[in-house]
């Protein structure tokens, strides 16, 4: 700090310089707070796609309202007369022997948006899949390796001969097939 103020007096600085300066200035006050040592910008983008986003939004508002109408249900007052009155204009709750079938209907929405998700995800996989097979083909099927070369402890092969002898029913050797 010293160093720069010795090299700062008696000099002119247009804005932009000036700008510079109490960035630089900024950061090394905040590197030395923080210890970071880096800059990072507080706004980065998430890193799930927008229509993620607004499925699991959509999945939550449908929770949210089927917490509440299972508290009208249970005849609780603790819910909020201001959610209550506008589940009961929205769903149209006149008795309370509908509400099982009002429960319902919110249950099989999240389970559809779920499946909708999982397929979507499905689809994407597969297109990048597809994507990287035309591209290269080599790290496609390293992946596909890498996926599946996870077994941790493998059986030995009197283990694998008794459960296939288990499943015929006689003895069972790979060799004597071939041989015969």
């Amino acid at each position: 700090m010293k160093q720069w103020k010795e090299t700062l007096v008696g000099k002119y600085l247009n804005i932009t310089e000036l700008n510079h300066l109490i960035y630089a200035a900024a950061t090394f006050i905040t590197e030395e707070i923080n210890g970071t040592g880096e800059y990072k910008l507080e706004s980065q983008r998430s890193k799930t796609p927008p229509w993620v986003r607004r499925i699991y939004r959509s999945i939550n508002d449908i929770r949210k309202e089927l917490s509440a109408l299972v508290e009208i249900k249970g005849d609780n007052r603790r819910a909020q007369n201001i959610k209550r009155s506008s589940l009961v204009k929205k769903y149209k709750i006149e008795k309370k022997e509908n509400l099982d079938q009002l429960i319902e209907e919110p249950k099989q929405k999240v389970s559809a948006k779920k499946q909708r998700l999982s397929r979507y995800r499905k689809r994407q996989n597969q297109f990048y899949q597809n994507k990287l097979f035309r591209t290269d083909c080599k790290e496609f099927y390293n992946r596909l390796r890498q996926t599946y070369s996870n077994v941790k402890n493998a059986p030995d092969k009197e283990e694998v001969e008794k459960f296939w002898r288990e499943m015929y029913g006689k003895k069972f050797n790979i060799m004597e097939r071939r041989a015969g």
